[in-house]
């Protein structure tokens, strides 16, 4: 060792100038022996300052103080010191203060030892870990439950950057590390192994002619016959096989084996060697290879023994087992005596399976003894038995021995099992951690400059690799939308002094990328930018929303009972979904019975006879039919919509559909317009006669009418003031009064309404004050509470009345009729504005084919498809999109150009395709495909909307002409 530490102060050792950490050799006295140039800068010693510095005062010389107190740090807490007491130890708390800058330091100490174990000396490793120590300042400043796996993911981050420049220095100073490598004491080598698994020599030192007692270039040339050559067998599979598991792991390899030299030399040799993988598919292995020449050549390698025994060891099964086909014992051998079921010291034989094994256990192994003698392989599966309270994982092989017997090992593999848990465990809780790291971190001035930046997620960035933002302000590398949202929050989170978070959506390398911005203020004029990759999040929402969407429209489409009959009237198929109710509720087994059977009585008989007549008709006309009908059920007379379609010359489809809430909304609609009229015609509930001073001249009530003044007695008389004995009945005099006055100074009837509460009742009038002479009124007030509630439910009953009306009820889209009205009103706006109104035709190509080949309910949920389709593309409040018959779609495009609504038919004719419906009978492809005609216009005066209709159809015909299965424009001539 003293011969290479003078090595390294004489000059010899310049290996370590180049390295970019410090290096301090330290003589057993505690005196600095050599330090390297990058301690030099580190701990501003010059080449004259360093050699009567010893470790007593080695702090008031370099100024270290300790962090956080940035007291004087305590020799005794130095590492270098500790090493010298024969302890490696580091520490990352040493600050070193100049009046030029503040550095701090990581700082690593190793003992040297002699083989008797005196120590002689102490090496200590200096390392700027400034930006390390900032990045964690950053995140303790930020208050975070993530401040620790920051602090974590930033070392890492700075510790492969150092790494990384480490490499490129070495590369940049190979001579002086091959100088190096000639002096150390041992074989240094770079072998390359190539694809084709030949092996060449990149790099070897002198001192392998030493080790394989061969010339130097001959090795070189050579170095797999050298290297395998002069090993046994054994050692060269063992060797090759750590090789490969170093290389999959990317671990360090070490190993060691007996060589034998060409003149019969028997050593040990001892290889340690990193494999690094190349691009052109070759692996390059840097390693030492040192040999023990004093070492007993006899010795075995009782480490390898160990282990093979140790395999062996594994290998052998808990427990062996023969069995018969029919799972009872024949024999059996106990190798552990803890781990299975069976009882000690008692004969088995003759036993079954199911005496000992819980019933999961004893047929899953039934089932493996039957598998095995069957295909005469070996059969594994894994059980659970427990064991003294407690589960045991074990693997049953199950091998087959002759026609009727098998052999059962069984393994105890609960430690395996207990391994397997707990990685998983362990990968759980790293994916949560990874999961709750921030994707991006920067502080920002008030401003809007960037102060800092710790980038940790290569997919979110908004900068270049390598890029040091440092100085510059946001909206030089942020869009412009993006900057001033920024500047808002970090202005309102300085302002309140509370933390902002909010979300945006940015292009990052061609991809839509969703954040989740969180500012965190940091005092009066900087905040900490806390950003979160949340696009995935973001696109599950979306699918989970699109997808509640279309499961809440294919459940309104499908029917509430479908029923496939035989013209004879035999049931082929039933399905009915849940909640529904249907004559044969609560009757199993319904297919292939005939529905005659089910004619209990005369109303059944009848409606069956209906029901045959209109399948017949169906059958011999092949059109089908729709009519409504009405059943009884438990909770009354159920209305249905009954749809009937011919599948073949002898079978129907009947679908029925409750139109219960259709129904009733006509129901309540016409018993509201009949309330209504009733109440028209009544009488008022309350007239009095009163003269203009407000004196009751006559006074007449009806029944069941909450009268204010219905506690007084003898009304006629009295003056209407002096009854206003509370602020209500007061404000109802005035409001009287008031109309009185009017009605006298006009000569006209005086109309309002109004709302008393007497006791608990409240009820809504109509007071009609009319003039009988010039100072004499009638007040006739009439309870309209009723009418009041009725009109609400009118109004109700006609909106969804009106809904159902202008919705198509197989597509969900709008109908003709809505269609045709909002055409209408769309022209109107547009020809006022002056803006481009576009009409899209649009209908499926060899549609009628389709029906043929896979019936109408197939054509009927290819058409609903398409519906949906179109909704997709089309997603404007202000447009519209309607089934215009049979397979034929439009679509209106308020105030877009022809250029737009052929974009937006490109889309609809793409989505058709993209739903890859199959129509093997279509001349175009095997899927469904749509033509498309596109037209637009602004509209003139006296135009009507069947000019622009006209248009489309024309360029719909051009697009079947040109070949179907794509968008046409109308241009006009």
């Amino acid at each position: 060792m003293q011969v290479f530490v003078d090595a390294l102060a004489s000059g010899e050792g310049n290996l370590f100038d180049v390295l970019p950490i410090g290096i301090v050799m330290h003589n057993a006295a505690g005196a600095i022996h050599y330090l390297n140039d990058a301690a030099k800068t580190l701990l501003e010693l010059g080449n004259d300052r360093h050699q009567h510095i010893t470790i007593a005062n080695l702090v008031s010389h370099c100024g270290f103080q300790q962090l956080p107190t940035q007291q004087p740090y305590a020799t005794e807490a130095l590492p270098i010191f500790q090493a010298l007491q024969g302890n490696a130890t580091t520490v990352a708390d040493i600050l070193v203060m100049s009046p030029n800058r503040s550095v701090v330091l990581q700082s690593q100490a190793y003992p040297l030892q002699r083989d008797d174990g005196d120590i002689v000396g102490a090496i200590a490793v200096y390392q700027d870990i400034t930006a390390q120590a900032q990045c964690a300042v950053m995140a303790a400043d930020a208050a975070s439950p993530r401040r620790e796996q920051i602090q974590h993911q930033t070392m890492a981050l700075e510790q492969e950057i150092l790494i990384r420049q480490w490499r490129e220095k070495e590369l940049q100073d190979h001579l002086k590390w091959q100088r190096f490598a000639e002096a150390v004491p041992a074989a240094m080598y770079s072998l390359r192994v190539g694809a084709d698994r030949v092996m060449t020599g990149e790099y070897l030192n002198p001192q392998v002619a030493a080790v394989f007692a061969a010339p130097q270039c001959e090795v070189c040339q050579n170095p797999a016959h050298y290297l395998f050559g002069q090993m046994t067998t054994s050692d060269r599979r063992t060797l090759r096989r750590r090789a490969v598991r170093s290389l999959r792991t990317q671990s360090v390899l070490v190993y060691e084996w007996r060589s034998t030299t060409p003149d019969g030399q028997v050593h040990w040799l001892t290889t340690r060697a990193q494999a690094e993988q190349r691009p052109d598919g070759s692996v390059c292995w840097h390693g030492v290879l040192w040999a023990d020449r004093d070492r007993d050549p006899a010795t075995q390698d009782w480490s390898e023994q160990v282990a093979q025994v140790t395999a062996v060891l594994q290998a052998i099964p808990d427990l062996i087992v023969r069995a018969d086909r029919h799972g009872y014992y024949l024999n059996h051998v106990r190798a552990n005596p803890t781990i299975d079921v069976l009882p000690h010291g008692s004969d088995i034989r003759g036993h079954h399976i199911t005496d000992y094994l819980p019933p999961p256990a004893a047929q899953q192994q039934l089932s493996l003894i039957r598998q095995a003698l069957a295909t005469g392989k070996i059969q594994a599966a894994e059980q659970v038995i427990p064991i003294n309270g407690k589960p045991q994982y074990e693997e049953v092989r199950a091998v087959p021995c002759g026609a009727d017997e098998v052999l059962l090992i069984v393994r105890d593999i609960s430690d395996r099992k207990a391994a397997e848990q707990a990685h998983q465990q362990l990968t759980t809780q790293h994916h949560r951690i990874i999961a709750a790291l921030p994707d991006l971190m920067f502080r920002v001035s008030r401003g809007g400059y960037w102060l800092g930046y710790v980038h940790l997620n290569a997919k979110l960035d908004y900068l270049p690799e390598g890029d040091d933002p440092t100085g510059r302000h946001i909206t030089e590398n942020v869009p412009a939308a993006i900057a001033q949202q920024q500047l808002h929050y970090i202005e309102q989170a300085i302002v309140t002094g509370q933390m902002q978070v909010f979300e945006q959506t940015l292009q990052v390398n061609d991809r839509t990328q969703h954040e989740e911005v969180r500012i965190v203020p940091q005092g009066a004029d900087e905040v900490l930018f806390i950003v979160r990759d949340i696009t995935d999040r973001k696109t599950a929402a979306l699918a989970l929303k699109r997808s509640e969407q279309e499961k809440r429209a294919i459940l309104s489409a499908i029917p509430d009972l479908m029923v496939r009959l035989h013209r004879d009237g035999t049931f082929l198929d039933y399905f009915r979904t849940e909640n529904t109710g249907d004559l044969l509720t609560g009757v199993d087994d319904i297919v292939g019975r005939n529905i005659f059977e089910f004619a209990h009585n005369d109303f059944y008989r009848k409606h069956i006879d209906t029901q045959i007549q209109a399948v017949r008709q169906v059958l011999d006309s092949g059109q089908m039919a729709v009519y409504e009908q009405k059943i009884p059920t438990t909770s009354g007379w159920q209305h249905e919509a009954v749809r009937i379609t011919p599948i073949n010359e002898d079978e129907a489809l009947l679908i029925i559909q409750n139109i219960d809430e259709r129904k009733q909304a006509e129901i309540a609609l016409r018993k509201s317009e009949a309330q209504k009229q009733a109440i028209l015609k009544s009488m008022p509930d309350l007239m009095f006669h009163m003269r203009q001073d407000g004196v009751i001249l006559d006074y007449m009530t009806g029944h069941n009418f909450a009268d204010l003044l219905e506690n007084v007695d003898n009304q006629v008389g009295q003056n209407l003031w002096d009854l206003a004995t509370s602020d209500t009945l007061l404000a109802h005099v005035q409001r009287k009064m008031e109309a009185a006055q009017q009605a006298l100074a006009t000569g006209q009837m005086q109309i309002y309404e109004q709302i008393t509460q007497v006791g608990d009742i409240q009820q809504q009038e109509e007071v009609r004050v009319v003039p009988v002479t010039e100072n004499e009124v009638l007040v006739m007030i009439r309870d309209i509470s009723d009418r009041k509630r009725i009109e609400a439910e009118l109004r109700t009953a006609n909106e969804r009345l009106a809904k159902l009306s202008f919705t198509d009820s197989l597509t969900t889209l709008a109908n003709r009729r809505r269609l045709d009205e909002h055409l209408e009103r769309e022209w109107q706006r547009s020809q006022r504005q002056q803006e481009p109104l576009s009409l899209i035709l649009f209908d499926l190509d060899y549609f009628k084919r389709f029906n043929d080949t896979y019936g109408h309910q197939m054509g009927d949920q290819c058409l609903y498809e398409v519906a949906q389709a179109a909704l997709t593309v089309v997603q404007r409040s202000s447009d519209l999109v309607a089934r215009y018959g049979g397979e034929e779609f439009a679509v209106v495009l308020s105030n877009t150009p022809l250029k737009g609504a052929f974009a937006i038919a490109r889309r609809i004719c793409e989505a058709i395709r993209a739903l890859q419906i199959s129509h093997r009978a279509s001349e175009v492809e095997q899927v469904v495909t749509a033509s498309l005609g596109v037209s637009a216009i602004i509209p003139a005066a006296g135009q009507k909307p069947n000019v622009l209709i006209r248009q489309a159809d024309q360029a719909l015909y051009a697009a079947k002409q040109a070949g179907r299965n794509n968008c046409q424009c109308f241009i006009s001539r």
